[in-house]
């Protein structure tokens, strides 16, 4: 049992606890050992062994019982005894964007609502608008969240998914049957969100035996046999699908298993062109087996460069595989630093220097420090006394470390609802002390697309603006963007000369991988940026890469990507404009 899914357990009881009423220091309690655990950096099993688990801060006399217990039965009598209590429903009411447990554990006691219909309904009647500390207009945002929640309703964000997939897949290598075990579908493909994880693996001898322990997993819910080779369960709410092969046919499965239905019928149609047959067993020339056990000797066999799996969406890219046309796509180790990334300047959880200290521990050249602007006091934005005071630490530290981390002195100023930049009104040109500016919006998000769309628009036509910031505003699984012509801003930004970030939050993911052909088409750069507001949100810049891979984006597409001195030139031609 390792320590995410013991954790997985502990939050789980806070949230109970919390739909039961209970929003006071027990379930604070649980919460705050769920972060404790997934923070260890010792081994879970060590400690429990030699009787000092109550030595971890954060863990208190209960919590840490009910962590041992999780430990070595695989279940927590606590954790059964509140989902007995708590109605499964209300649970599902935490995927509808815009309700908390405080607010179900209301709309429970005071409307009886347990379930999703019963929500809906109750909206439609009008009994939750009537209701103290919600009115009308919640009520049509939870009609309008309900929705949502059904349209996505099954899915995942990835550093969920991929959690779940590297748990499975620890337990999968360390079986002696095992040969090869690998993600694929969707979550290999590196899809924003997916709706389970796939495993496929090549088993010595019988697979039936390793299906049979799969789908009694203790830390799963039972499974089922979906096929004579294929099994799947759910696993902390996620499903996970196994298919298990021979080591000859694992290539073939393998490839099936992660390409689009697109890409693998552009395969099959090559192959058949070429007189051969390809099927999720091998590639087959009449009934011999062609000798390319593993993907890349598939597309070899077919005449392709190797397709990355990001790729693998029916898009063109065996056309372009088969005419050398693939791009040099990046990779995680091309990145040289980031740009925004907050510090508690404003809303930040990490200082400047433990912020410049993280950068420098991850091999980076530059970090850019971009604190909100002073128009989002909601996030401490900065007022002009605070910027000078980031500016001169900035200074103190490239003074002192400059040859080794250079920071660039940032904002990420508000887009206002008239399109004006926060600090472009004042007398003072404040906005031309900052090395890069990241334009974001942040509020009146009722707007038409219409208004939405000028209101960038505008926004790009001030000279000092050099990344447009999760430009759709969207939000995975908790909201849609803002209504916005995409198109048009692309347009406007390609003529402007302004880059568009990659926020590589796991929550936003925005801009889409899907905009990004056209986009560098017309010359756009991107920028990979993680938002971070503390030394570990560095790390998502991961999930931007794959967003850039996926759109086809390389080196010379990605700015910071680039060496110092081009980021410098960079950002020095777009103030130049000023």
């Amino acid at each position: 049992m390792d320590k995410q899914t013991v954790a997985r357990v502990l939050d789980e009881i806070a949230t109970l606890l919390e739909l039961r009423g209970d929003e006071g220091f027990r379930a604070r309690a649980f919460r705050t050992a769920a972060r404790a655990l997934e923070e260890l950096e010792e081994d879970l099993a060590s400690l429990i062994a030699r009787g000092e688990l109550r030595t971890v801060r954060g863990l208190g006399p209960a919590t840490a019982r009910v962590v041992q217990e999780v430990f070595e039965t695989g279940t927590s009598s606590y954790h059964e005894e509140l989902r007995r209590e708590v109605p499964d429903g209300l649970l599902e009411l935490l995927h509808v964007p815009g309700l908390g447990t405080k607010r179900i554990h209301t709309l429970h006691t005071r409307l009886g609502i347990a379930s999703l219909d019963d929500l809906e309904q109750a909206a439609r009647a009008g009994a939750i608008a009537e209701l103290p500390g919600f009115g009308k207009r919640t009520q049509e945002r939870i009609l309008e969240g309900i929705a949502y929640r059904r349209r996505t309703a099954g899915l995942r964000r990835r550093p969920e998914a991929l959690a779940t997939a590297a748990e499975l897949l620890a337990w999968l290598r360390a079986d002696p049957s095992v040969v090869r075990a690998e993600p694929a579908g969707a979550l290999r493909r590196g899809l924003e969100t997916v709706d389970g994880v796939d495993l496929v693996a090549a088993v010595d001898g019988d697979g039936q035996e390793l299906l049979g322990r799969f789908i009694s997993l203790p830390s799963a819910e039972p499974g089922e046999r979906t096929a004579d080779d294929a099994a799947r369960v759910r696993l902390g709410g996620i499903e996970v699908r196994l298919r298990v092969v021979p080591p000859e046919a694992f290539g073939a499965a393998w490839l099936h298993a992660t390409g689009s239905e697109a890409h693998v019928e552009a395969l099959r149609e090559r192959a058949a062109a070429r007189g051969l047959r390809l099927d999720a067993d091998g590639l087959w020339d009449g009934a011999r087996r062609v000798d390319a056990a593993d993907e890349d000797g598939i597309y070899r066999a077919l005449g392709l460069d190797v397709v990355a799996p990001e790729l693998r969406e029916g898009s063109g890219e065996v056309e372009a595989a088969g005419a050398g046309l693939l791009p040099r796509l990046l990779r995680y180790e091309d990145l040289k630093g980031c740009f925004h990334v907050h510090t508690t300047y404003s809303d930040g959880r990490a200082t400047l220097k433990e912020m410049a200290r993280a950068a420098l521990e991850r091999g980076w050249r530059y970090l850019g420090i971009a604190d909100h602007s002073q128009a989002a006091a909601y996030a401490g934005g900065l007022r002009l006394e605070d910027i000078v005071r980031q500016h001169e630490e900035i200074d103190a530290w490239n003074a002192e470390h400059g040859d080794r981390l250079w920071l660039f002195k940032g904002i990420e100023a508000d887009i206002l609802a008239d399109g004006r930049l926060d600090y472009a009104g004042l007398e003072e040109d404040v906005l031309e002390r900052f090395d890069f500016v990241v334009g974001s919006v942040h509020s009146a998000f009722g707007s038409s697309q219409t208004e939405m769309t000028e209101r960038i628009v505008r926004a790009m036509e001030n000279p000092h603006l050099t990344f447009l910031g999760h430009l759709t505003g969207r939000l995975l699984l908790e909201r849609d963007g803002y209504p916005l012509d995409v198109e048009a801003v692309i347009e406007a930004a390609a003529e402007r000369g302004v880059g568009i970030e990659i926020n590589a939050h796991p929550a936003r993911l925005d801009l889409d991988w899907r905009w990004w052909r056209a986009a560098s088409a017309r010359g756009i750069c991107a920028a990979i940026n993680p938002d971070a507001h503390d030394a570990a949100g560095l790390d998502d810049v991961r999930y931007g890469v794959t967003v850039a891979r996926k759109g086809w984006l390389g080196v010379r597409n990605v700015v910071n990507a680039w060496d110092l001195e081009e980021v410098r030139a960079y950002f020095a031609k777009r103030k130049g404009r000023a």
